[in-house]
């Protein structure tokens, strides 16, 4: 696979910045469920998806996982960023959702390309407002929704065009940062109510228009 064209689909170089990515980018094939990087662990580069989907995560007290954000195609790892330009170790734990090719531009490289290249600083912008974005969120939901309505919406979110979800009750309570038995629950209602149906690590969604009105019911 040729680095640069992979990154170029993504980023808007010049001749000297696509040169220079070339040299300074490494692919990583992270296989599904597999630990791309580890909590305290030195940041040698910037991350950059081009194919799948990677999990930034961090374990709470309890043993159960909670999530911060996911770097999807195009797009970067705003912690990654900020050990790199502020020299620290990496603070959390990174998953990839599915195989997942990433790529890792050095860490001196980078700085360089930020300084010069209008799209590696566009990325960056876009890494930094999307986790503000995202973690504002998440805020809002823990302090407004009831676990059902998370619950609800994360399925909403990951659920493929044939109305599939591949995740199991213990990742979903990762997700959410809570135990598979409340979440074995929470599933157990939706299922009599016949607004999803259950299998061996994955949940159907059979009345999308009453999950989505758990979001505006009274």
């Amino acid at each position: 696979m040729n680095k640069t064209r992979t990154l170029a689909n993504f980023l808007d170089l010049s001749e000297e910045g696509r040169a220079q990515l070339k040299q300074a980018s490494q692919l990583l094939r992270v296989k599904r469920h597999e630990i791309a990087v580890r909590k305290g662990k030195q940041v040698s580069g910037a991350f950059i998806v081009t194919q799948g989907s990677l999990r930034v995560f961090s374990y709470m007290p309890n043993g159960s996982e909670s999530t911060f954000y996911h770097i999807r195609p195009g797009e970067t790892c705003v912690f990654a960023i900020n050990c790199l330009f502020n020299r620290l170790l990496y603070p959390a734990w990174v998953m990839a959702d599915e195989d997942t090719d990433v790529y890792i531009v050095k860490g001196g490289d980078f700085k360089e390309l930020f300084k010069k290249e209008s799209s590696i600083q566009d990325l960056t912008i876009s890494a930094l407002s999307s986790a503000v974005f995202k973690l504002m969120t998440e805020v809002e939901q823990i302090q407004g929704w009831t676990l059902s309505q998370r619950v609800i919406n994360l399925l909403l979110n990951h659920a493929d065009d044939q109305a599939w979800v591949y995740m199991t009750q213990q990742d979903i309570a990762g997700r959410l940062g809570t135990t598979r038995e409340v979440i074995a629950r929470i599933v157990a209602d939706l299922s009599a109510k016949g607004w999803i149906a259950t299998g061996r690590g994955r949940v159907q969604l059979l009345d999308t228009n009453k999950l989505s009105q758990q979001f505006t019911a009274s």
